[in-house]
């Protein structure tokens, strides 16, 4: 691998010039990140994107990433352009070698938002004997109070992004997140009685089959009763055109980064520094950025309607969000918690798919989904 990392790294810098290059645990993508520090100390961050993306596509992105910074928004991180003693394309901002296409990019210091240890742990849930109620609750409203404050500001910051990008154009048209969410509802209904009858033993890792079992129970009690009322759901939203624009796509608590907490002023909470991985950037309704954002932190906060506020303050901070989008966000997240779940599930039980990040990654992020199931059907 390091091989391929110093071959590639000769059409921005000379291998003399580089101190250090590190791998970086990336996500769930097949993405590989590592950090390339300089001999004169600048940090940027070297990404190999998944196998079969194509140059056009990264294109694509990086046209969006350059015309977001150009616009103002500097949460974007800034692109290097090739030009070391072998470039393969000079002045390119991406280059393909053949198997992989590879970006250069300014290294964003910060760390995204972190559950505190006395979050909610699925499999602790049902062995945990809470010894202090009163320092419990203590520490669940100030980690409420930090995790509200977190989703306004990053909602601000996403707002930020689609404020940079308008230029690239935007119309009505019905929402693409409904009709592909139409879609793979359909699809997945189809697969639901399979699904039930999977075999869970033959998961290895006991936290992930954990997850998968509560995960089934789920779609047993409640799927054929929630079915119908989403397709209702989604076939009136599919009617109602909204504006559309440029967005990120997925953009959840690991994509936006904050000062350390140890950087905080005086109180004031941390500070956006950064938007990572434009992977997904396309165009769709603004409201399914809010929607992905304000997933990761419902299953743990203790009133949805306060963090609905949180989030759609913080966004009209940076920019307008008409009573449509709102709607629509608010509309989709609850049936989408339940199709990213199944989607999770059927990957795993049905498909055999393999993924690049450990299982106890993947078991927690269907914890988190199961989380906010419970925290929308109350």
């Amino acid at each position: 691998m390091m091989d391929a990392v110093r071959a590639v790294l000769v059409n921005w810098f000379e291998l003399s010039d580089i101190q250090s290059v590190d791998s970086i645990a990336s996500g769930l993508s097949g993405a590989a990140v590592f950090r390339v520090t300089t001999m004169h100390g600048s940090t940027w961050a070297l990404k190999r994107y998944p196998l079969h993306t194509s140059l056009s596509r990264v294109d694509q992105i990086h046209h969006v990433m350059i015309t977001a910074n150009e616009n103002g928004c500097d949460l974007v991180p800034q692109l290097k352009r090739c030009g070391g003693v072998d470039a393969a394309a000079d002045n390119r901002s991406a280059v393909d070698d053949g198997q992989y296409v590879w970006e250069l990019a300014q290294w964003i210091a910060g760390q995204p938002w972190r559950e505190p240890a006395s979050g909610i742990d699925l499999l602790a849930s049902d062995r945990a004997v809470v010894t202090n109620l009163t320092a419990g609750v203590a520490i669940d409203a100030e980690s409420d109070r930090q995790r509200h404050e977190v989703m306004k500001r990053g909602a601000s910051a996403i707002a930020l992004f689609h404020r940079s990008v308008r230029s690239l154009g935007n119309h009505t048209q019905p929402p693409p997140c409904v009709l592909a969410r139409q879609k793979r509802l359909k699809e997945l209904s189809l697969r639901m009685d399979a699904l039930l009858a999977s075999d869970l033993t033959r998961i290895e890792h006991p936290h992930l089959r954990f997850s998968l079992q509560m995960a089934i129970e789920r779609f047993r009690a409640d799927w054929n009763r929630l079915v119908g009322p989403f397709t209702g759901t989604l076939a009136t939203l599919s009617h109602q055109p909204v504006e559309t624009q440029i967005v990120l796509g997925d953009v959840h608590a690991e994509h936006i980064f904050f000062t350390d907490s140890s950087d905080d002023d005086a109180g004031e909470g941390r500070s956006v520094v950064g938007i990572i991985d434009y992977d997904a950037v396309r165009v769709d309704a603004p409201a399914t950025d809010l929607a992905r954002w304000i997933s990761s932190f419902l299953g743990q906060c203790t009133d949805v309607h306060l963090a609905w506020h949180s989030v759609l303050a913080g966004y009209r901070l940076e920019s307008s969000l008409d009573e449509k989008q709102e709607v629509l966000a608010k509309g989709i997240v609850h049936l989408s918690a339940w199709i990213n779940l199944a989607n999770w599930a059927s990957w795993l039980l049905l498909d055999n798919q393999i993924f690049s990040y450990d299982d106890e990654h993947i078991a927690q992020r269907i914890d988190q989904w199961i989380r906010v199931i419970d925290k929308l059907g109350k």
